[in-house]
């Protein structure tokens, strides 16, 4: 299995959120433990995940933080994806020299927490870079239980899927993945996932007992689409993995979500 959407290490992770932190904590009902990055894979790995994408961010611009790239390169188990702050004077030449650096699959993006509209042209410049590269971008979409019931200038606006499918328009060569299908515009997120054939949807932060119907009922029409990702630590894997045995699906399709999909994004990348 390959989990998608991980946040390690712990440590970092919580040191981005800050403030945010505890309220995100609540609204996830977690129960999170600080341990060592290899004692977290190592655990996991006994479940059957293999390889884990780990999510780095760059938010200095907007919220003065981040975590950096260079947590990718802690386990040759990490998928490496990277994250630049696309509000930076100096965002392309970053994104270019983390490129050339990490040799990453894919770009991480957070428009919320980073503070730009999808379709700003200092976003574009960045997608311009993804697209000439071929690497798969990872957008987080929908609500953010990071910020929420507490005051800040995060605009959920930004996550709407609908700005995505503009992008999809434009880069039609790159492979785009709406982090946790859009919720609340979830059908949104389907609609655009089924009609453009570079749209993907993941399956993070949403225990699969809770995710809406609409997404399993479309399952079927949607198996070469969906991937799998916990959301680390804020969902623990394994209660993710124990709930998905319950889903009433093909086997054919979990194995898609699992394994497949990813694996066809990660090492193909076509």
């Amino acid at each position: 299995m390959i989990d998608f959407h991980f946040h390690a290490p712990v440590k970092e992770f919580l040191e981005f959120l800050g403030d945010y932190a505890e309220p995100a904590i609540k609204y996830f009902n977690s129960k999170i433990e600080v341990k060592g990055l290899k004692e977290t894979l190592d655990y996991y790995e006994t479940f059957g995940i293999k390889r884990f994408v780990v999510l780095p961010i760059d938010a200095t611009t907007f919220l003065g933080r981040k975590i950096p790239n260079q947590v990718i390169t802690l386990d040759d188990r990490i998928v490496r994806f990277v994250s630049v702050d696309p509000l930076k004077p100096n965002a392309e030449e970053e994104l270019k020299s983390a490129i050339k650096e990490f040799e990453p699959v894919g770009v991480k993006l957070h428009p919320q927490l980073q503070g730009f509209h999808p379709l700003d042209e200092r976003a574009l410049r960045i997608y311009d870079i993804i697209d000439s590269n071929g690497l798969v971008v990872v957008f987080h979409t929908g609500t953010s239980g990071i910020g929420a019931g507490v005051k800040s200038k995060i605009r959920l606006d930004y996550g709407r899927p609908i700005y995505f499918d503009e992008i999809a328009v434009r880069y039609q060569n790159t492979k785009i993945i709406l982090a946790h299908f859009g919720w609340p515009w979830t059908e949104e997120a389907i609609a655009i996932a089924l009609h453009k054939p570079n749209v993907y949807l993941d399956l993070s932060g949403w225990a699969p007992k809770y995710i809406p119907q609409v997404i399993w009922s479309n399952a079927k029409r949607l198996s070469d689409k969906l991937l799998f990702g916990s959301d680390f630590p804020l969902i623990r894997p394994e209660r993710w993995i124990e709930e998905f045995k319950q889903v009433n699906l093909s086997q054919d399709i979990k194995d898609k979500i699992v394994k497949y999909n990813a694996e066809r994004l990660i090492d193909k990348r076509s």
